[in-house]
Order: C-alpha cells, then sequence, then structure tokens
C-alpha cells in the first residue's frame, strides 16, 4: 500500500509478533465468529473469500447465508480495529460476487479495483481513526508512447488515423500494455500501425495531462526511433515502405521532414502545434533522457528502468 502523501513509515512501525499473540489470545476466529484473515504490508489485513470450497480455507464457509457473513463482516472489522490494523482488504470471486451486493453498504468498505486477469473484485477500507486515508487510488495513470522515426532521406514515419484526426499527419504510437517497458511498447505500435521495424535510442520528452480517458491521468512519451534499414548491391539504403493498419489506420507514409515541421510550426495559416514544436527542437539539437537498466536492492525485485538527462545509458545489474 503506497501513501497518498508523504512518508508515513512511523504509522506502520509495529511489532509483528506481538500483534500475533494478541490475535491468537483475543480474536480466535472460530470463537469469536470472525472471518479468517490474514496480515499484509504496512499492519493492514486480507479477507480472501474463494472460488469453491477449499480444505485450507481456515473454516471460511462460502456457502454461509448473507445474514451470518455480514454479522461476521463486522465483527471482524471491529476486531482489526482494536489490533491496530491501518486496513482492511477483501478479495472476492467473481464467482462469489453475491456477497459484494451487501458489502457496500457497510459505512467506508469500497470497491478499489479489478484484479488484471479480471478473476477478482477487491475491496478496502480504512480502520486507523484519526489518520488520513493512505490508501492509493487504483490506477491513477496510463502509459503511451510515440514514436519519432527519421529515415536516411530526412523522412519522417507518419499515420492518419480512421478517425479524431486534428492535423493531417500524426506521430504513430499508442498505449503500452500492463508490464511492457517504454522502448518495447514504442516498437511494437510502430510496427503494428506502419509494419516498420525501428530500434529505440531514447526518449526526447514526454507530456503529463490529467482528466483523459477514464477520468485518469496520462503520461505521454515522445521516443526517438530509428528505422531499420538495408542495402542494395551498390550499398544505397532500401527504405522500408510503409503499410497502415487495417482497424485503426488510414494512411502511413513517409513525411519529408521539412513538410512535417512546417506543419506543426502552423506555417501556411494552420495553428502551430506547441508540443510537437518542442519535441522537433529538442530532437534537431540531440538533447534526450536515456534509460539505465538497474537491479533493485529489494529482494526477489527483478531489475528496472531509470530515466535520466546527461550521460550516457548503461547497465547497472
Amino acid at each position: 500500500m503506497n501513501s497518498r502523501s508523504g512518508s508515513h513509515n512511523s504509522l506502520f512501525a509495529s511489532d509483528a509478533a506481538a500483534i500475533s499473540v494478541v490475535q491468537e489470545t483475543h480474536y480466535d476466529t472460530t470463537q469469536n465468529k470472525l472471518l479468517p484473515y490474514e496480515s499484509g504490508s504496512h499492519r493492514s489485513a486480507k479477507i480472501i473469500i474463494p472460488q469453491e470450497k477449499e480444505s485450507d480455507a481456515g473454516g471460511f464457509d462460502i456457502d454461509m447465508p448473507i445474514e451470518e457473513f455480514m454479522e461476521r463482516l463486522v465483527a471482524t472489522i471491529a476486531a482489526c480495529k482494536t489490533l491496530g490494523k491501518s486496513a482492511l482488504w477483501i478479495e472476492v470471486s467473481m464467482t462469489r460476487a453475491r456477497f459484494i451486493e451487501a458489502m457496500v453498504h457497510v459505512e467506508g468498505l469500497d470497491l478499489h479495483h479489478i484484479s488484471s486477469d479480471n478473476k477478482t473484485i477487491n475491496l478496502c477500507i480504512w480502520l486507523a481513526a484519526g489518520v488520513e486515508n493512505k490508501i492509493p487510488e487504483y490506477a491513477t495513470h496510463q502509459i503511451g508512447v510515440g514514436a519519432i522515426v527519421v529515415n536516411s532521406r530526412d523522412e519522417i514515419l507518419c499515420v492518419r488515423e480512421l478517425r479524431n484526426n486534428y492535423r493531417p499527419w500524426k506521430l504513430p504510437g499508442g498505449l503500452a500494455d500492463l508490464g511492457e517497458q517504454l522502448d518495447t511498447a514504442a516498437k511494437r505500435e510502430v510496427m503494428e500501425e506502419t509494419g516498420i521495424d525501428c530500434e529505440f535510442e531514447n526518449i526526447i520528452g514526454f507530456r503529463h495531462t490529467h482528466g483523459l480517458q477514464f477520468g485518469r491521468s496520462d503520461l505521454y512519451f515522445v521516443c526517438k526511433m530509428v528505422p531499420v534499414e538495408n542495402s542494395d548491391s551498390e550499398g544505397n539504403a532500401i527504405i522500408p515502405k510503409p503499410v497502415a493498419q487495417a482497424d485503426e489506420i488510414a494512411a502511413a507514409a513517409w513525411v519529408p521532414l521539412t513538410e512535417y515541421k512546417a506543419m506543426v510550426n502552423g506555417v501556411n495559416g494552420g495553428e502551430p502545434h506547441r508540443m510537437m514544436q518542442k519535441m522537433m527542437s529538442l530532437y534537431e539539437s540531440g538533447e534526450s533522457i536515456q534509460p539505465t537498466v538497474m537491479s533493485s536492492i529489494v529482494p526477489g525485485r527483478g531489475p528496472s528502468y531509470l530515466y535520466h538527462v546527461n550521460g550516457k545509458g548503461e547497465d547497472l545489474l
């Protein structure tokens, strides 16, 4: 659980062993009719409502009447508060969604998110009285990429979408998939929309916008990419021909760089494209944000990409 603002390490500092003893002494789930729960990070607790009857479900009878379930849930919330738990999470299998209709009437218990595999619904309630709610909102941002791809003839790769075109041409790009690195997303999107294979060089800049799809914020990264070009028998570059993606793109083409810059600069009476004006200026100056792959100090966590200005990208694993 991440803090919404500021540091809250002191809030969650506790003696886990002491809490465990208190729980076993005063809140036996069988004697006190509590729902089985497990302790989580940051002094939270979690109830898992299983999909089917499970012998190791800690006595959770998924076929119990709703009335009994609600009585035990309210008692469990009260017990977790007494134990100093910061929050209670409830994970409900989609096949057991009947529990949710009753749970949403508990004051403070809110729907939080659906799992990425769409199999469970997660609810949560903040329990620390007098302390600001530290439960973060789910999926605050979406990540998009755009690619500046310029070939050896000083032509930039552009697309025109089937709908919602605000300029004659735009950069190829789209949303990154869950767990997808920026360079991989940019390479994939260019290939999907234009059929052009290219290699990632760096990030030129990014835009941060709020209130977009589903009310979420958006981070849009503009990447410098280099098209893969072959040579003929005389050493002349063979420029691959763009092929528009049938279901999304109306046209894909190599546009003279001078023509594209004239468009974003508002030459011939058009309105300037302020963001792309800046991006093209940075592109031509050679300024960029470089990636460095770094290992994590957290045990079991994989490497991460650190993007930084100046210097050369490298791997620090």
